[in-house]
This record gives C-alpha cells, structure tokens and sequence, in this order.
C-alpha cells in the first residue's frame, strides 16, 4: 500500500500509474496523488506499477505500508 503525503497541489497529476506487463508494459491508468490518498497493488508476474508517464515538478513524498505474513521468505525486509 502506498499513501501520499504532501499536499502540494503542484503533485495532483502525478499519481502512481499501473501497467500491464511484460513485455509492452501498457498503461492502463492512474491513481490519484494527494495527501492521504492512496493505492493497494498486488504484485503479480504481468502487473506493474511506477511514475513514468508523467513529469513530477516537486517533492513527492509517500509511505509504503506492506503486509506480510509470518511465512514470508526475505526476513531481512522486515527489519
């Protein structure tokens, strides 16, 4: 899960874009940035996400919330 935290209204068009990929990683669309707003992505092997379709003028600042349960193989994440 990822929240936005900064409310500079400068930030509005530049929310995290999903793709669908690979291998042409087409956009599909966008979340919505501003101050506590947010997405939930699920990874998975034709899903992607990041900020490529849009010029970012400004701090974007976010936190990243990941859920994992007690099985999760790369233990030195959770630190």
């Amino acid at each position: 899960m990822l929240v936005y935290l900064s409310d500079d209204p400068g930030l509005a068009g530049t929310g995290t874009d999903i793709l669908e990929g690979p291998p042409d990683f087409n956009y599909v669309a966008s979340a919505p940035y501003g101050k506590n707003k947010g997405v939930i992505f699920i990874p998975g092997e034709n899903t992607w996400h990041g900020t490529g379709h849009h010029p970012i003028k400004g701090i974007r600042k976010s936190i990243i919330i990941n859920y994992v349960t007690s099985d999760w193989r790369e233990k030195w994440e959770l630190a």
